[in-house]
């Protein structure tokens, strides 16, 4: 489908054959934002928990070195 200029690709609007003019194009950049919005998440969201582990780890291993010098 060729759009004539900018405005019709963002509405993406066309005749239909029975004449009337339809536009799609909400939902097409709606659909477009969504799956972005996604894939960003999956992306982030394990960098994040992978942060919050190590911090946890971290945590743990000073917990265990403090209780270890007080037995000392």
């Amino acid at each position: 489908m060729a759009f004539e200029n900018f405005n019709d690709f963002m509405t993406m609007c066309y005749m239909a054959p029975i004449g009337e003019i339809r536009c799609h194009g909400s939902y097409v950049w709606v659909a477009y934002g969504l799956a972005l919005i996604i894939i960003v998440a999956n992306i982030i969201a394990p960098i994040m928990r992978n942060k919050q582990i190590k911090q946890t780890i971290r945590r743990k291993i000073r917990r265990e070195k403090v209780k270890n010098e007080s037995k000392t």
